[in-house]
Protein backbone atom coordinates (compact mmCIF):
# COMPACT_ATOMS: atom_id res chain seq x y z
CA UNK A 1 0.00 0.00 0.00
CA UNK A 2 1.28 3.48 -0.83
CA UNK A 3 2.05 5.79 2.08
CA UNK A 4 -0.32 8.48 0.89
CA UNK A 5 -3.24 6.06 1.05
CA UNK A 6 -2.97 5.92 4.82
CA UNK A 7 -4.19 9.50 5.17
CA UNK A 8 -7.74 8.46 4.36
CA UNK A 9 -8.04 6.12 7.32
CA UNK A 10 -10.40 7.31 10.03
CA UNK A 11 -9.51 5.75 13.39
CA UNK A 12 -12.10 6.27 16.07
CA UNK A 13 -10.49 7.56 19.25
CA UNK A 14 -12.12 6.11 22.34
CA UNK A 15 -12.95 8.49 25.11
CA UNK A 16 -10.69 8.28 28.17
CA UNK A 17 -12.51 7.32 31.40
CA UNK A 18 -10.89 10.27 33.22
CA UNK A 19 -12.47 12.68 30.73
CA UNK A 20 -15.87 11.08 31.27
CA UNK A 21 -15.40 11.13 35.04
CA UNK A 22 -14.37 14.82 35.08
CA UNK A 23 -17.27 15.82 32.85
CA UNK A 24 -19.74 13.81 34.92
CA UNK A 25 -18.55 15.67 38.03
CA UNK A 26 -19.01 19.00 36.24
CA UNK A 27 -15.42 20.28 36.29
CA UNK A 28 -13.43 22.07 33.61
CA UNK A 29 -9.83 21.01 33.04
CA UNK A 30 -8.59 23.92 35.16
CA UNK A 31 -11.05 23.33 38.00
CA UNK A 32 -10.23 19.64 38.09
CA UNK A 33 -6.49 20.33 38.11
CA UNK A 34 -6.90 22.68 41.07
CA UNK A 35 -9.05 20.14 42.94
CA UNK A 36 -6.46 17.41 42.44
CA UNK A 37 -3.63 19.71 43.56
CA UNK A 38 -5.53 20.73 46.70
CA UNK A 39 -6.38 17.11 47.55
CA UNK A 40 -2.77 16.11 46.89
CA UNK A 41 -1.62 18.62 49.52
CA UNK A 42 -4.35 17.67 52.02
CA UNK A 43 -3.30 14.02 51.86
CA UNK A 44 0.23 15.03 52.82
CA UNK A 45 1.83 14.38 49.43
CA UNK A 46 3.15 17.92 49.10
CA UNK A 47 2.79 20.63 46.46
CA UNK A 48 1.54 19.75 42.99
CA UNK A 49 1.25 22.17 40.08
CA UNK A 50 -2.41 22.76 39.15
CA UNK A 51 -2.08 22.90 35.37
CA UNK A 52 -5.01 22.19 33.11
CA UNK A 53 -2.58 20.99 30.42
CA UNK A 54 -1.54 18.15 32.71
CA UNK A 55 -5.11 16.89 33.00
CA UNK A 56 -5.55 17.20 29.24
CA UNK A 57 -2.45 15.05 28.66
CA UNK A 58 -3.77 12.40 31.03
CA UNK A 59 -7.11 12.32 29.23
CA UNK A 60 -5.43 12.14 25.82
CA UNK A 61 -3.38 9.16 26.94
CA UNK A 62 -0.10 11.01 26.39
CA UNK A 63 0.93 10.81 30.06
CA UNK A 64 0.19 8.77 33.19
CA UNK A 65 -0.25 10.52 36.57
CA UNK A 66 2.27 9.88 39.31
CA UNK A 67 1.06 7.47 41.97
CA UNK A 68 0.40 10.25 44.47
CA UNK A 69 -1.66 12.12 41.87
CA UNK A 70 -3.62 8.92 41.22
CA UNK A 71 -4.26 8.55 44.95
CA UNK A 72 -5.54 12.13 45.04
CA UNK A 73 -7.93 11.40 42.16
CA UNK A 74 -9.01 8.17 43.87
CA UNK A 75 -9.69 10.08 47.10
CA UNK A 76 -11.87 12.59 45.23
CA UNK A 77 -14.00 9.81 43.75
CA UNK A 78 -14.02 7.48 46.80
CA UNK A 79 -11.97 4.67 45.25
CA UNK A 80 -9.96 2.73 47.89
CA UNK A 81 -6.17 2.90 47.73
CA UNK A 82 -6.04 -0.90 47.59
CA UNK A 83 -7.90 -0.84 44.28
CA UNK A 84 -5.49 1.73 42.87
CA UNK A 85 -2.65 -0.64 43.78
CA UNK A 86 -4.51 -3.68 42.48
CA UNK A 87 -5.39 -2.20 39.09
CA UNK A 88 -3.29 -0.15 36.70
CA UNK A 89 -4.14 3.26 35.26
CA UNK A 90 -6.70 3.95 33.90
CA UNK A 91 -8.58 0.74 34.69
CA UNK A 92 -9.28 1.56 38.33
CA UNK A 93 -11.18 4.68 37.18
CA UNK A 94 -14.03 2.39 36.16
CA UNK A 95 -14.63 1.74 39.84
CA UNK A 96 -15.41 5.44 40.28
CA UNK A 97 -18.00 5.20 37.50
CA UNK A 98 -19.45 2.00 38.96
CA UNK A 99 -18.79 0.36 35.58
CA UNK A 100 -16.54 -2.49 36.68
CA UNK A 101 -19.14 -4.69 38.39
CA UNK A 102 -19.71 -6.87 35.32
CA UNK A 103 -15.99 -7.69 35.12
CA UNK A 104 -15.68 -8.31 38.87
CA UNK A 105 -18.26 -11.12 39.06
CA UNK A 106 -16.75 -14.61 39.52
CA UNK A 107 -17.12 -16.87 36.48
CA UNK A 108 -19.68 -19.15 38.12
CA UNK A 109 -23.21 -20.19 37.31
CA UNK A 110 -24.43 -18.62 40.55
CA UNK A 111 -23.51 -15.12 39.34
CA UNK A 112 -25.44 -15.39 36.06
CA UNK A 113 -28.68 -13.75 37.36
CA UNK A 114 -26.76 -10.76 38.75
CA UNK A 115 -24.75 -10.45 35.53
CA UNK A 116 -27.92 -10.35 33.43
CA UNK A 117 -29.55 -7.78 35.72
CA UNK A 118 -26.41 -5.62 35.71
CA UNK A 119 -26.34 -5.57 31.90
CA UNK A 120 -30.04 -4.80 31.53
CA UNK A 121 -30.19 -2.15 34.27
CA UNK A 122 -27.13 -0.31 32.96
CA UNK A 123 -28.92 0.82 29.78
CA UNK A 124 -30.73 3.49 31.77
CA UNK A 125 -27.46 5.02 32.94
CA UNK A 126 -25.26 7.56 31.17
CA UNK A 127 -23.17 5.67 28.65
CA UNK A 128 -19.52 6.28 27.84
CA UNK A 129 -17.63 5.81 24.59
CA UNK A 130 -14.83 3.67 25.99
CA UNK A 131 -14.35 0.05 27.05
CA UNK A 132 -14.07 -1.33 30.56
CA UNK A 133 -11.15 -3.65 29.82
CA UNK A 134 -8.17 -2.41 27.84
CA UNK A 135 -4.51 -3.41 27.90
CA UNK A 136 -3.76 -6.08 30.48
CA UNK A 137 -7.41 -6.08 31.62
CA UNK A 138 -8.56 -7.29 28.19
CA UNK A 139 -5.96 -10.05 28.33
CA UNK A 140 -7.15 -10.96 31.81
CA UNK A 141 -10.76 -11.10 30.57
CA UNK A 142 -9.76 -13.53 27.81
CA UNK A 143 -7.70 -15.72 30.17
CA UNK A 144 -10.38 -15.85 32.88
CA UNK A 145 -13.00 -16.77 30.29
CA UNK A 146 -10.82 -19.58 28.90
CA UNK A 147 -10.28 -21.01 32.39
CA UNK A 148 -14.01 -20.85 33.12
CA UNK A 149 -14.86 -22.54 29.80
CA UNK A 150 -12.37 -25.32 30.54
CA UNK A 151 -14.10 -26.03 33.84
CA UNK A 152 -17.57 -25.81 32.28
CA UNK A 153 -16.69 -28.22 29.49
CA UNK A 154 -15.23 -30.65 31.99
CA UNK A 155 -18.53 -30.64 33.86
CA UNK A 156 -20.73 -30.75 30.76
CA UNK A 157 -18.90 -32.16 27.72
CA UNK A 158 -22.03 -32.18 25.56
CA UNK A 159 -23.29 -28.68 24.64
CA UNK A 160 -27.02 -28.02 24.86
CA UNK A 161 -28.89 -28.23 21.57
CA UNK A 162 -29.25 -24.72 20.10
CA UNK A 163 -32.71 -25.32 18.70
CA UNK A 164 -34.55 -25.51 22.01
CA UNK A 165 -34.56 -24.02 25.48
CA UNK A 166 -33.75 -27.31 27.18
CA UNK A 167 -35.87 -29.77 29.09
CA UNK A 168 -36.75 -28.95 32.67
CA UNK A 169 -37.54 -31.74 35.04
CA UNK A 170 -40.65 -32.28 37.11
CA UNK A 171 -39.03 -30.65 40.17
CA UNK A 172 -40.42 -27.31 38.91
CA UNK A 173 -44.06 -26.36 39.24
CA UNK A 174 -46.22 -26.22 36.14
CA UNK A 175 -46.62 -22.45 36.54
CA UNK A 176 -42.85 -21.88 36.85
CA UNK A 177 -42.08 -24.18 33.96
CA UNK A 178 -44.64 -22.51 31.74
CA UNK A 179 -43.45 -19.00 32.61
CA UNK A 180 -39.77 -19.84 31.95
CA UNK A 181 -40.43 -21.59 28.67
CA UNK A 182 -42.68 -18.77 27.48
CA UNK A 183 -39.96 -16.21 28.24
CA UNK A 184 -37.40 -18.34 26.39
CA UNK A 185 -39.72 -18.82 23.44
CA UNK A 186 -40.44 -15.10 23.18
CA UNK A 187 -36.76 -14.22 23.47
CA UNK A 188 -35.75 -16.77 20.84
CA UNK A 189 -38.53 -15.50 18.55
CA UNK A 190 -37.34 -11.91 18.96
CA UNK A 191 -33.80 -12.88 18.08
CA UNK A 192 -34.67 -15.23 15.23
CA UNK A 193 -36.92 -12.68 13.56
CA UNK A 194 -34.78 -9.65 14.37
CA UNK A 195 -34.85 -8.76 10.68
CA UNK A 196 -38.51 -7.81 11.02
CA UNK A 197 -38.13 -5.53 14.02
CA UNK A 198 -36.48 -2.15 14.50
CA UNK A 199 -33.77 -1.79 17.12
CA UNK A 200 -35.75 0.84 19.02
CA UNK A 201 -38.44 -1.75 19.80
CA UNK A 202 -36.29 -4.89 19.87
CA UNK A 203 -33.97 -3.95 22.74
CA UNK A 204 -36.59 -3.13 25.42
CA UNK A 205 -38.63 -6.16 24.40
CA UNK A 206 -35.58 -8.43 24.75
CA UNK A 207 -34.61 -6.84 28.05
CA UNK A 208 -38.06 -7.52 29.48
CA UNK A 209 -37.68 -11.24 28.77
CA UNK A 210 -34.10 -11.25 30.08
CA UNK A 211 -35.24 -9.71 33.38
CA UNK A 212 -37.87 -12.39 33.74
CA UNK A 213 -35.34 -15.15 33.09
CA UNK A 214 -32.86 -13.62 35.57
CA UNK A 215 -35.59 -13.51 38.24
CA UNK A 216 -36.42 -17.17 37.67
CA UNK A 217 -32.74 -18.15 37.70
CA UNK A 218 -32.20 -16.30 41.00
CA UNK A 219 -35.34 -17.76 42.60
CA UNK A 220 -34.38 -21.34 41.75
CA UNK A 221 -30.65 -21.89 40.97
CA UNK A 222 -31.34 -25.56 40.23
CA UNK A 223 -32.97 -24.37 37.04
CA UNK A 224 -29.48 -23.74 35.61
CA UNK A 225 -28.21 -27.26 36.21
CA UNK A 226 -28.04 -30.23 33.88
CA UNK A 227 -30.77 -30.13 31.23
CA UNK A 228 -31.62 -26.51 32.03
CA UNK A 229 -28.41 -25.35 30.34
CA UNK A 230 -30.33 -24.60 27.16
CA UNK A 231 -32.02 -21.73 28.99
CA UNK A 232 -28.62 -20.11 29.44
CA UNK A 233 -27.90 -20.37 25.72
CA UNK A 234 -31.12 -18.58 24.90
CA UNK A 235 -30.24 -15.83 27.40
CA UNK A 236 -26.77 -15.53 25.81
CA UNK A 237 -28.36 -15.03 22.40
CA UNK A 238 -30.62 -12.26 23.69
CA UNK A 239 -27.72 -10.50 25.40
CA UNK A 240 -25.62 -10.67 22.24
CA UNK A 241 -28.38 -8.97 20.26
CA UNK A 242 -28.64 -6.14 22.80
CA UNK A 243 -24.84 -5.85 22.83
CA UNK A 244 -24.67 -5.44 19.08
CA UNK A 245 -27.25 -2.65 19.08
CA UNK A 246 -25.52 -0.84 21.96
CA UNK A 247 -22.25 -1.12 20.02
CA UNK A 248 -23.98 0.42 17.02
CA UNK A 249 -25.07 3.33 19.22
CA UNK A 250 -21.51 3.91 20.38
CA UNK A 251 -22.47 2.96 23.95
CA UNK A 252 -19.40 0.81 24.42
CA UNK A 253 -19.56 0.32 28.19
CA UNK A 254 -23.16 -0.83 27.85
CA UNK A 255 -22.32 -3.11 24.91
CA UNK A 256 -19.44 -4.67 26.82
CA UNK A 257 -21.74 -5.38 29.76
CA UNK A 258 -24.15 -7.19 27.46
CA UNK A 259 -21.40 -9.17 25.73
CA UNK A 260 -19.67 -10.21 28.97
CA UNK A 261 -22.99 -11.18 30.56
CA UNK A 262 -23.74 -13.22 27.44
CA UNK A 263 -20.32 -14.86 27.72
CA UNK A 264 -21.12 -15.78 31.32
CA UNK A 265 -24.40 -17.40 30.24
CA UNK A 266 -22.83 -19.36 27.36
CA UNK A 267 -19.94 -20.41 29.59
CA UNK A 268 -22.23 -21.64 32.35
CA UNK A 269 -24.11 -23.59 29.66
CA UNK A 270 -20.87 -25.17 28.43
CA UNK A 271 -21.74 -24.03 24.91
CA UNK A 272 -18.32 -23.48 23.33
CA UNK A 273 -19.64 -22.44 19.92
CA UNK A 274 -22.03 -19.75 21.16
CA UNK A 275 -19.42 -18.50 23.63
CA UNK A 276 -16.77 -18.28 20.88
CA UNK A 277 -19.22 -16.42 18.64
CA UNK A 278 -19.88 -13.91 21.42
CA UNK A 279 -16.16 -13.44 22.03
CA UNK A 280 -15.63 -12.82 18.31
CA UNK A 281 -18.43 -10.24 18.21
CA UNK A 282 -16.92 -8.60 21.28
CA UNK A 283 -13.54 -8.45 19.50
CA UNK A 284 -15.25 -6.54 16.69
CA UNK A 285 -16.27 -3.92 19.25
CA UNK A 286 -12.61 -3.42 20.18
CA UNK A 287 -11.76 -3.07 16.50
CA UNK A 288 -14.42 -0.36 16.15
CA UNK A 289 -12.25 1.65 18.56
CA UNK A 290 -9.03 0.61 16.78
CA UNK A 291 -7.88 -1.40 19.79
CA UNK A 292 -6.48 -4.17 17.63
CA UNK A 293 -4.06 -5.54 20.25
CA UNK A 294 -6.94 -6.19 22.66
CA UNK A 295 -9.06 -7.61 19.84
CA UNK A 296 -6.24 -10.04 19.04
CA UNK A 297 -6.28 -11.29 22.65
CA UNK A 298 -10.00 -12.06 22.43
CA UNK A 299 -9.80 -13.68 18.99
CA UNK A 300 -6.86 -15.82 20.08
CA UNK A 301 -8.84 -16.99 23.11
CA UNK A 302 -11.86 -17.91 20.98
CA UNK A 303 -9.74 -19.88 18.51
CA UNK A 304 -7.88 -21.60 21.36
CA UNK A 305 -11.15 -22.74 22.87
CA UNK A 306 -12.38 -24.25 19.60
CA UNK A 307 -9.09 -26.10 19.14
CA UNK A 308 -9.34 -27.50 22.67
CA UNK A 309 -12.84 -28.77 22.00
CA UNK A 310 -11.52 -30.94 19.19
CA UNK A 311 -14.89 -31.09 17.40
CA UNK A 312 -15.67 -29.41 14.06
CA UNK A 313 -17.51 -26.11 14.27
CA UNK A 314 -21.09 -26.65 13.18
CA UNK A 315 -21.85 -23.08 12.15
CA UNK A 316 -19.88 -21.95 9.05
CA UNK A 317 -20.50 -18.29 9.89
CA UNK A 318 -18.31 -18.53 13.00
CA UNK A 319 -14.93 -19.29 11.37
CA UNK A 320 -15.84 -16.89 8.57
CA UNK A 321 -16.49 -14.09 11.05
CA UNK A 322 -13.27 -14.91 12.91
CA UNK A 323 -11.21 -14.62 9.73
CA UNK A 324 -12.97 -11.37 8.83
CA UNK A 325 -12.08 -9.85 12.21
CA UNK A 326 -8.49 -11.05 11.82
CA UNK A 327 -8.48 -9.26 8.46
CA UNK A 328 -9.49 -6.07 10.29
CA UNK A 329 -6.59 -6.54 12.71
CA UNK A 330 -4.17 -6.78 9.78
CA UNK A 331 -5.77 -3.75 8.13
CA UNK A 332 -5.37 -1.63 11.26
CA UNK A 333 -1.73 -2.67 11.37
CA UNK A 334 -1.28 -1.65 7.72
CA UNK A 335 -0.70 -5.26 6.58
CA UNK A 336 -2.64 -5.65 3.32
CA UNK A 337 -1.19 -9.08 2.55
CA UNK A 338 -2.26 -10.45 5.91
CA UNK A 339 -5.68 -8.86 5.42
CA UNK A 340 -6.18 -10.55 2.05
CA UNK A 341 -5.00 -13.92 3.34
CA UNK A 342 -7.44 -13.79 6.25
CA UNK A 343 -10.34 -12.95 3.94
CA UNK A 344 -9.38 -15.82 1.62
CA UNK A 345 -9.45 -18.17 4.60
CA UNK A 346 -12.89 -16.80 5.47
CA UNK A 347 -14.23 -17.46 1.98
CA UNK A 348 -12.82 -20.97 2.05
CA UNK A 349 -14.46 -21.69 5.40
CA UNK A 350 -17.80 -20.39 4.17
CA UNK A 351 -17.64 -22.42 0.93
CA UNK A 352 -16.46 -25.71 2.40
CA UNK A 353 -18.61 -25.85 5.50
CA UNK A 354 -21.63 -28.19 5.36
CA UNK A 355 -25.10 -26.73 5.53
CA UNK A 356 -26.16 -25.96 9.07
CA UNK A 357 -29.23 -24.35 10.55
CA UNK A 358 -28.28 -20.72 11.22
CA UNK A 359 -27.93 -19.73 14.86
CA UNK A 360 -29.63 -16.51 15.97
CA UNK A 361 -26.28 -14.92 16.90
CA UNK A 362 -24.85 -15.28 13.36
CA UNK A 363 -27.82 -15.46 10.98
CA UNK A 364 -26.10 -14.50 7.69
CA UNK A 365 -24.89 -17.09 5.18
CA UNK A 366 -23.60 -15.70 1.88
CA UNK A 367 -20.47 -14.37 0.21
CA UNK A 368 -22.00 -10.88 -0.01
CA UNK A 369 -21.82 -10.71 3.78
CA UNK A 370 -18.09 -11.34 3.61
CA UNK A 371 -17.86 -8.69 0.88
CA UNK A 372 -19.30 -6.11 3.27
CA UNK A 373 -16.82 -7.09 5.96
CA UNK A 374 -14.04 -6.78 3.39
CA UNK A 375 -15.25 -3.23 2.77
CA UNK A 376 -14.79 -2.47 6.47
CA UNK A 377 -11.22 -3.79 6.41
CA UNK A 378 -10.42 -1.76 3.29
CA UNK A 379 -11.80 1.36 4.95
CA UNK A 380 -9.58 0.72 7.96
CA UNK A 381 -6.63 0.13 5.66
CA UNK A 382 -7.17 3.62 4.25
CA UNK A 383 -8.65 2.61 0.86
CA UNK A 384 -12.16 4.11 0.69
CA UNK A 385 -11.99 3.98 -3.12
CA UNK A 386 -11.95 0.19 -2.98
CA UNK A 387 -14.20 -0.06 0.10
CA UNK A 388 -17.06 1.81 -1.56
CA UNK A 389 -17.39 -0.93 -4.19
CA UNK A 390 -17.74 -3.55 -1.45
CA UNK A 391 -20.57 -1.56 0.14
CA UNK A 392 -22.59 -1.51 -3.09
CA UNK A 393 -25.07 -4.20 -1.89
CA UNK A 394 -26.32 -1.94 0.92
CA UNK A 395 -26.08 1.29 -1.08
CA UNK A 396 -28.07 0.06 -4.08
CA UNK A 397 -30.30 -2.55 -2.34
CA UNK A 398 -30.29 -4.53 -5.59
CA UNK A 399 -29.04 -7.72 -3.94
CA UNK A 400 -32.10 -9.81 -3.02
CA UNK A 401 -30.03 -12.71 -1.64
CA UNK A 402 -28.51 -10.41 1.00
CA UNK A 403 -31.22 -10.34 3.64
CA UNK A 404 -29.75 -8.27 6.44
CA UNK A 405 -31.52 -7.43 9.71
CA UNK A 406 -32.21 -3.67 9.90
CA UNK A 407 -29.55 -3.09 12.58
CA UNK A 408 -26.88 -4.94 10.57
CA UNK A 409 -27.75 -3.08 7.37
CA UNK A 410 -27.55 0.22 9.24
CA UNK A 411 -24.06 -0.71 10.50
CA UNK A 412 -22.76 -1.16 6.96
CA UNK A 413 -24.58 1.94 5.74
CA UNK A 414 -22.71 3.96 8.37
CA UNK A 415 -19.41 2.46 7.27
CA UNK A 416 -20.35 3.17 3.66
CA UNK A 417 -21.00 6.77 4.69
CA UNK A 418 -17.42 6.93 5.99
CA UNK A 419 -16.15 5.85 2.58
CA UNK A 420 -18.41 8.32 0.78
CA UNK A 421 -17.27 11.22 2.96
CA UNK A 422 -13.61 10.23 2.56
CA UNK A 423 -14.12 10.34 -1.22
CA UNK A 424 -15.69 13.82 -1.03
CA UNK A 425 -19.31 12.72 -1.43
CA UNK A 426 -20.83 14.39 1.64
CA UNK A 427 -24.31 14.38 0.09
CA UNK A 428 -24.13 10.62 -0.44
CA UNK A 429 -22.90 10.20 3.13
CA UNK A 430 -25.84 12.23 4.43
CA UNK A 431 -28.25 10.03 2.49
CA UNK A 432 -26.64 6.86 3.85
CA UNK A 433 -26.81 7.96 7.49
CA UNK A 434 -30.41 9.09 7.03
CA UNK A 435 -31.30 5.62 5.73
CA UNK A 436 -29.36 4.01 8.61
CA UNK A 437 -31.27 5.98 11.24
CA UNK A 438 -34.59 5.19 9.56
CA UNK A 439 -33.75 1.48 9.71
CA UNK A 440 -32.87 1.70 13.39
CA UNK A 441 -36.26 3.15 14.24
CA UNK A 442 -35.94 5.06 17.47
CA UNK A 443 -32.29 4.76 18.47
CA UNK A 444 -29.38 7.00 17.55
CA UNK A 445 -26.37 5.50 15.81
CA UNK A 446 -22.80 6.63 16.37
CA UNK A 447 -20.63 7.72 13.45
CA UNK A 448 -16.96 8.50 13.02
CA UNK A 449 -15.74 12.03 13.67
CA UNK A 450 -14.91 12.49 9.96
CA UNK A 451 -18.52 11.75 9.00
CA UNK A 452 -19.93 14.00 11.71
CA UNK A 453 -17.78 16.93 10.58
CA UNK A 454 -18.72 16.46 6.93
CA UNK A 455 -22.43 16.20 7.68
CA UNK A 456 -22.75 19.41 9.64
CA UNK A 457 -23.64 21.06 6.35
CA UNK A 458 -26.72 18.80 6.30
CA UNK A 459 -27.72 19.41 9.92
CA UNK A 460 -31.13 20.69 8.81
CA UNK A 461 -32.18 17.10 8.04
CA UNK A 462 -33.89 15.47 11.08
CA UNK A 463 -32.13 12.13 10.48
CA UNK A 464 -28.74 13.81 10.37
CA UNK A 465 -29.55 15.84 13.49
CA UNK A 466 -30.15 12.57 15.32
CA UNK A 467 -26.85 11.13 14.19
CA UNK A 468 -24.88 14.24 15.09
CA UNK A 469 -26.37 14.15 18.58
CA UNK A 470 -25.25 10.53 19.15
CA UNK A 471 -21.94 9.75 20.89
CA UNK A 472 -18.78 9.25 18.83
Amino acid sequence: MHREDRSTATPRRHRHPLAALRKKAGYTHGEYARLIAATHAELGFGHMAARREKVARWEAGRAVPERTAQLAIAHIHAVPEADVDRLVWPDWLHLAHGDARQLEFPWTTATVPDAIRDAVAARQQTQQGYLLATGWAAKSLAENWLDAMKEALARAPEPPPPSRAGRLGSRFSTATLGSVLQACTRLRTLHTFAGRFTAGWLVPASEQELRQLADHFAADPDMLKDDGRGLLTVAAEGLSLCGFIARLQGEHVNAQRYYVAGLRCATAAGDAEVASALMTLHAAQYLDLHLHEEATELLTAARTLLRRCGTPVQDPALPTLMHAQIARVHAQRGDDLGRRRALLAGRTALARAPHHEPTPILPIRCDRWLQLMEGVSLLELGRPDRAIRCFEPVLTERTPQLKLPPSVRSLYLLRAAEAQVALGDAAGGAESVARANTLLGGIRAAASERVRIALRAYAHLPEVQSLLAAPV
